[in-house]
């Protein structure tokens, strides 16, 4: 059964989910993930939703704020094994409920 929790960027399951983002930009970016890296910091993101299978992390997704009026869309993951399934079509229309 899938179940969204609405947390922060110090959400243990997100940062595991972030870290295996990384790995694979890391392979996708090859020699200019570096540069990319330095814009892809977690630090004190207050709107983070983490999507489960079955009590397993397998998405998540977050909304940085930078003012009153600019917020990015960050760290858009989901699992290899649950591609496919919705679950980030699902993660996407829950951080557009975030903010209420």
């Amino acid at each position: 059964m899938l179940s969204i929790t609405k947390t922060n960027s110090q959400n243990l399951d997100f940062l595991k989910l972030v870290e295996a983002l990384d790995k694979e930009l890391a392979i996708r970016n090859g020699d200019a993930n570096d540069f990319f890296a330095q814009y892809n910091k977690v630090d004190f993101i207050n709107y983070v939703i983490v999507a489960y299978n079955n009590d397993i992390p397998v998405g998540c997704g977050a909304i940085k704020a930078y003012d009153e009026i600019t917020m990015e869309i960050k760290r858009m993951y989901v699992s290899q094994e649950m591609r496919g399934h919705g679950i980030a079509h699902k993660n996407f229309k829950r951080i557009g409920r975030l903010g209420t």
